[in-house]
């Protein structure tokens, strides 16, 4: 299986979902998996398995003070920048405005 550690340090708390890959080129998404992250939360989360263990996407939803935040990235190229930080680290990290600034790391 595939696993990402979710790192919320938005101050909001986010509904996350992880679309992950057919195969190894991004022009066929697979199954998605919604995670619920509070602020501060961390969590580790399985998609995935082991002939398809890439992602393709994030969908990234908040809402405070009466306001309604959405956001999506979608791989289109592999090898791309955000190709590379879904891809390349193990840890996701949400912050800024809605939680839509996304960097990765591996730890």
């Amino acid at each position: 299986m595939a696993y990402k550690k979710l790192v919320n340090q938005s101050g909001l708390a986010l509904a996350v979902e992880l679309v992950s890959r057919v195969g190894s080129e991004p022009n066929q998404s697979g199954p998605i998996v919604a995670v619920s992250l509070p602020p501060g939360g961390k969590q580790t989360v399985e998609y995935g398995n082991s002939q398809n263990p890439f992602l393709n996407g994030l969908v990234v939803s908040s809402g405070s003070d009466g306001a309604f935040s959405n956001g999506s990235q979608i791989v289109t190229s592999r090898g791309s920048a955000w190709d590379n930080v879904l891809n390349t680290n193990d840890t996701l990290t949400f912050s800024g405005a809605g939680g839509l600034n996304v960097t990765g790391s591996n730890t």
